[in-house]
């Protein structure tokens, strides 16, 4: 008899790879790292994907590659964020500092001010935020964060 896996189990299976992959190699996996990783065809990783977007934790670029796997950018933003010798991107600020409490990792977030491009450095030890300084500023209501969620 033939067991086959169901769609939550390729999901679950493909969200813990994705991760990981970003985790290690501090970029997104491709479609085609995923499937050949995961022995999955095009299709079914792509429609594991579209899956998982509806979760908003993953969000998909138009040509159906990652964008983001939250709280880390896929493509190189405003929010470098390292650690040691590894370096991610969080698409903003809440994002960025989710990456050390998510790794539980001392981290440098290299960020400026959005209207007058000033620097600000800010830096996480042991879970807290030293010296903090500055506002967050979040213009978009949370639960209208998913309407356009670049924009946010």
């Amino acid at each position: 008899m033939t067991t086959r896996q169901s769609p939550e189990t390729g999901d679950a299976h493909l969200r813990q790879f994705i991760y990981r992959h970003v985790i290690r190699e501090s970029r997104a996996p491709t479609v085609a790292e995923m499937a050949a990783a995961l022995s999955f065809s095009m299709r079914k990783t792509r429609s594991a994907l579209a899956r998982l977007a509806r979760t908003h934790a993953f969000v998909l670029q138009e040509n159906g590659e990652l964008w983001r796997a939250a709280p880390f950018s896929a493509v190189s933003t405003a929010f470098p964020v390292r650690s040691g010798k590894r370096a991610w991107y969080g698409n903003c600020i809440w994002d960025a500092l989710g990456i050390p409490a998510m790794l539980h990792q001392n981290a440098r977030i290299d960020a400026s001010c959005g209207c007058c491009n000033h620097e600000m450095v800010l830096r996480v030890e042991e879970g807290r935020l030293l010296a903090p300084k500055g506002m967050v500023h979040i213009a978009v209501a949370a639960r209208h964060w998913y309407d356009d969620i670049v924009f946010t």
